[in-house]
């Protein structure tokens, strides 16, 4: 899931920002950038995300100032001019007029003097507020996805216990349908009720749903409780998931009946809905 987060921490005339941004995908693909930071404290901030976020893209900005060195800050004279020179061709050759602000920021043209050894306990605080942030935003999506995804299966539900019962009227309608066409073919010929009974029980249980829907609310009955678990269950949710669609693709095989399939067709694109869903939850 996305998330984002800034955080600070302060000691002895040091400061240093820490910005986050956390985007959905399959792995954990860390990126690091702004001041340099030694293997030891790359390492540890790499731990201390890690051990919150297991999986997607983390761009992690970090920032260091410090009152003591405010002095020694520089202006990136040569920078600057060959900016204003490449503004000043454009303008020229396109007649189009650029700011040097739609380029670059201020952070761009002027440097401080990076710490020769920065504040371990510093860093990670920073690291960790913001990481604080991100968990914050990324469990409020979590909660949103939640609800939605409640909402849904509901919705499949009451739909399956909708194609049980146009699965019960199938009998009688097949047995209805059955006697008049016998009865049109044979005319005044006595209609043999055993083999009308023989003939109905064969298509009624080519059409038989019933182990198909017990399979699928209990497939269910699995993702509720996975809901209560504090455990990862994405892998979970998407697996029983794929199992509740070939429970329905073979309830639309089997079903001769329009409703049925039209209820089908309904909850087979429902469970394409959660399925995109689940792909950002870990």
């Amino acid at each position: 899931m996305t998330g984002f987060g800034r955080g600070s921490a302060e000691k002895n005339g040091q400061k240093i920002n820490a910005e986050i941004r956390a985007v959905n995908s399959r792995f954990l693909e860390l990126k690091i950038r702004g001041i340099s930071l030694n293997p030891q404290l790359e390492a540890m901030v790499r731990e201390k995300v890690t051990e919150s976020l297991q999986r997607g893209t983390i761009h992690i900005k970090l920032d260091y100032s410090s009152t003591q060195d405010l002095g020694a800050m520089k202006f990136n004279r040569q920078k600057y001019e060959k900016l204003q020179s490449v503004i000043q061709e454009i303008h020229m050759d396109y007649g189009q007029r650029l700011d040097i602000g739609d380029i670059i920021t201020a952070s761009d043209l002027i440097s401080a003097p990076e710490p020769s050894e920065l504040n371990a306990k510093i860093l990670l605080d920073a690291v960790n507020f913001a990481l604080n942030q991100v968990n914050e935003m990324r469990e409020k999506e979590g909660e949103k996805i939640e609800k939605d995804l409640t909402a849904r299966l509901k919705d499949i539900r009451d739909k399956i216990s909708m194609i049980e019962e146009e699965s019960k009227k199938y009998q009688n309608q097949k047995m209805t349908a059955l006697r008049e066409k016998i009865s049109d073919l044979l005319s005044n010929t006595e209609l043999d009720e055993n083999r009308l009974i023989q003939e109905v029980a064969y298509f009624v249980e080519k059409a038989d749903v019933t182990e198909e829907l017990v399979r699928s609310r209990s497939h269910f009955d699995h993702l509720d409780s996975f809901f209560e678990l504090e455990d990862p269950v994405g892998k979970r949710l998407n697996f029983l998931l794929q199992e509740i669609g070939r429970e329905v693709n073979t309830i639309g095989a089997k079903s001769p009946m329009p409703n049925v399939t039209k209820l089908v067709v309904d909850i087979k694109a429902e469970l394409e809905k959660i399925r995109e869903q689940v792909q950002n939850i870990l």
